[in-house]
């Protein structure tokens, strides 16, 4: 990732206001790109009103000399270079009517991740006479920790030497790192003038920002409250039942966090820690039961509360199954599938979470735009986009409706264990996160190395002979074969371009609509397979 900073001066509305551009992943095609920076007086009248435009690549060039990037945000488009040693970016920025204004802007920092795990959190800042209202603009490259880099970009209104609108870009590392007691996580860095400390509340994610001077001195308007304003707003739900203790949910939770942006306040889990075969389970550790009431509130939430941009993630390791009919047929109806949850808060009853509830919610709550991608364990059949209308989202499971998940992988998933090692290795060999495609492909060639070393358990009878044509699971003798599936509308998304927990670059139609696609059914002609 790369962060630069220069000055801005745009007409009458930006006069030498300090800027900072996040590239939180690289300049690789659809990247995400954010710029953020003050108005001098914005076009409403407001004095030093903060702007944060958020976007993403749609351009790059390679020579010798230099690399050429062009990223749009919501209003204004950037074109520009950036020299072969990163060193100077240099952009033209222009708007609808075709003003534009050069901008110059000096490397703050740089790494070598490619996975957009930055956090930028913007507000106020004074201090005294010499800072009045200005932007400060914090950055946390990767997770809070120890040692680990923070930035922290912003301008005086008039420094100590006098020169008003002086740049001052803080580029050093967390020490002092906790959790109190509130679950906020607390930090501190300095310049060894200056001392800053912050907070990032676990009620809503935002941040308290301190700043003490060497010699105690604390200014009475501190401290500042500064919001999440990065490239994306995120939410998570994570739920678990009936499936063993094993750490598949928190490999997903720390892959979340980890490496794809995710706060911790992005991500809720369902499930019991203390969980015997028989008898009442417990949730010690603070967190709610994975019952059918708490999943129905907190998916209608995830999906009410998103917006055009955001990504909202559900992942579900429970068991599937089918209702009986009323005929007393065996028949796939639809209603038939659904997931095993909790029916009361100690998990001693179970209920069946319906396929169509999941997608009657997601039809009458989604929003245009918004990334849904729904991971599981096992299937619950095509109703999930249900097949009486077109359901916008992307499913991502470990095996087919008539098939059962085995963990057979050291008493895990082999599924997520592929999914969650992916997202990984990429972040270790700088590659970036994969599209959707490339991430189902890659994590279904996990699996077939780990069973062709004999690494999964007998029962796991990995892909079916044609993984287009599912072999059901045999109950009798608990074996079943596993065949993912990826499964979509085609007139929603390109699962080839767009990439994984990222917010859609390009959806084709912003609705769910044509025909329901599953991967590896449809992905090419049979005879190749």
């Amino acid at each position: 990732m790369h962060i630069y900073v220069g000055k801005l001066d745009w007409y009458e509305y930006a006069t030498d206001e300090c800027i900072t551009i996040v590239f939180p992943a690289g300049f690789a095609l659809k990247d995400p790109a954010c710029a953020y920076w003050q108005w001098s007086t914005s076009f409403t009248g407001v004095s030093k009103e903060n702007c944060i435009q958020n976007g993403s690549i749609i351009g790059v060039t390679s020579t010798t000399k230099e690399y050429g990037v062009r990223f749009e945000s919501s209003y204004y488009s950037f074109q520009g270079y950036v020299t072969a040693d990163f060193k100077s970016l240099s952009l033209t920025m222009t708007d609808p009517d075709g003003k534009h204004a050069p901008v110059e802007l000096s490397l703050q920092y740089s790494d070598t991740m490619r996975i957009p795990s930055t956090s930028v959190f913007t507000g106020k800042l004074d201090w005294l006479t010499y800072s009045v209202n200005e932007m400060a603009t914090l950055i946390i490259p990767g997770e809070v920790a120890n040692d680990q880099p923070v930035i922290l970009s912003r301008q005086w209104t008039v420094d100590h030497n006098g020169t008003p609108k002086g740049n001052d870009v803080l580029n050093t590392v967390m020490r002092a790192v906790g959790v109190d007691d509130k679950g906020n996580v607390k930090a501190e860095f300095g310049d060894g003038y200056y001392t800053f400390n912050f907070t990032i509340l676990k009620s809503d994610g935002s941040m308290s920002l301190g700043m003490t001077k060497s010699d105690g001195y604390v200014d009475p308007s501190a401290p500042y409250r500064l919001t999440q304003t990065d490239f994306r707003d995120l939410g998570a739900l994570i739920v678990r039942y009936g499936t063993g203790t094993d750490d598949g949910i928190f490999k997903v939770q720390d892959m979340l966090i980890n490496y794809l942006g995710f706060s911790s306040n992005d991500v809720e889990l369902l499930y019991f820690d203390v969980d015997p075969p028989s008898g009442p389970k417990e949730c010690t550790l603070g967190q709610d039961p994975p019952t059918i009431a708490n999943f129905k509130s907190k998916f209608t939430k995830l999906c009410t509360n998103a917006e055009v941009g955001d990504v909202s993630f559900l992942y579900v390791d429970a068991r599937n199954t089918t209702y009986p009919d009323e005929d007393g047929s065996d028949a796939r109806d639809d209603g038939d599938d659904g997931w095993i949850l909790a029916g009361n808060d100690d998990g001693t009853s179970k209920e069946i979470l319906p396929a169509v509830w999941l997608a009657d919610t997601i039809s009458k709550n989604l929003t245009k735009g918004v990334n849904l991608t729904i991971a599981s364990s096992s299937s619950i059949g095509s109703s999930e986009l249900d097949g009486r209308k077109a359901v916008p989202g992307i499913l991502l499971t470990g095996c087919h409706e008539t098939q059962f998940n085995i963990k057979a992988l050291n008493g895990k998933d082999p599924w997520i264990v592929a999914v969650t090692s992916v997202i990984k290795d990429n972040a270790r060999r700088q590659r970036g996160v994969p599209t959707y495609s490339a991430l189902f492909n890659e994590a279904k060639n996990f699996i077939r190395a780990h069973l062709a070393n004999k690494q999964l358990a007998e029962n796991y009878k990995g892909p079916s002979p044609s993984e287009w044509d599912p072999v059901p699971g045999r109950q009798a003798d608990n074996t079943s074969n596993q065949d993912p599936q990826l499964t979509f509308y085609q007139d929603f998304f390109d699962p080839s371009e767009e990439r994984f927990l990222l917010p859609f670059q390009a959806p084709i139609n912003e609705e769910a609509d044509g025909q329901a696609v599953r991967f590896p059914r449809d992905e090419y002609p049979h005879e190749e397979l």
